[in-house]
């Protein structure tokens, strides 16, 4: 018998993971110091308005709080993989890490990494010294990635089902001291203008899985 009701379904779902790592209060710091000597270290932005980028070398330089996040890293990406058959993965993920400094002003641009499977940031720290006032910014922005085309025929009217308001734009994540974000590498993600007025600092990662 026919159901009564459509049956709608959410297909080619984006995974997320929203991960606060529990001993992420000694990480930082260790971390912190870490970082800023290596900036202070290596000098100039490498990108105008965009704050200091270390290199990929995370792991070189980022003594034990490294080994840590690396190991979280591995694990979220575990927990979020799966065969094609549905089952769960334990694999030798290739990572690799780069610190951020932002500033008051600074922002990142929308960029994706679809060489690796999956890519992630901790925040060291947030930057916003427990304010809650939205108008610092600072947001995690992850676009759409359809682009436009789901908003483009009528970008009055979006899909009424669970994350379709936002069909066609981006998904904004506020961020937060000791917060992991894991989402798939080819998916856009960048941070609005950051107006707090600590340092914002972040680690970055890629992961990619072994070759068969």
């Amino acid at each position: 018998m026919a159901a009564n009701k459509p049956q709608i379904r959410s297909l080619f779902p984006t995974p997320v993971c929203v991960h606060f790592v529990p001993i992420a209060q000694d990480v930082n710091t260790e971390l912190r110091p870490l970082v800023l000597a290596k900036m202070d270290a290596d000098g100039a932005a490498v990108v105008e308005g965009q704050g200091w980028h270390s290199g990929p070398d995370f792991e070189a330089w980022g003594g034990t709080p490294a080994q840590t996040l690396l190991r979280v890293a591995r694990e979220l990406a575990d927990t979020a993989t799966a065969t094609r058959a549905g089952g769960r993965v334990s694999l030798d993920w290739a990572v690799t890490a780069s610190a951020s400094v932002r500033q008051k002003g600074d922002y990142q641009e929308m960029t994706a990494h679809p060489d690796a499977l999956w890519s992630g940031v901790y925040f060291v720290d947030d930057g916003y010294a427990k304010s809650d006032d939205e108008t610092l910014g600072g947001e995690c922005e992850l676009a759409d990635p359809r682009g436009n085309l789901p908003a483009a025929v009528a970008p009055q009217y979006a899909f009424r089902i669970p994350g379709g308001a936002s069909a066609g734009q981006s998904e904004i994540i506020r961020p937060a001291t000791g917060m992991f974000l894991l989402y798939p590498a080819w998916l856009p993600r960048g941070e609005r203008r950051f107006d707090g007025t600590a340092q914002r600092i972040t680690i970055e990662f890629d992961l990619i899985p072994p070759a068969e």
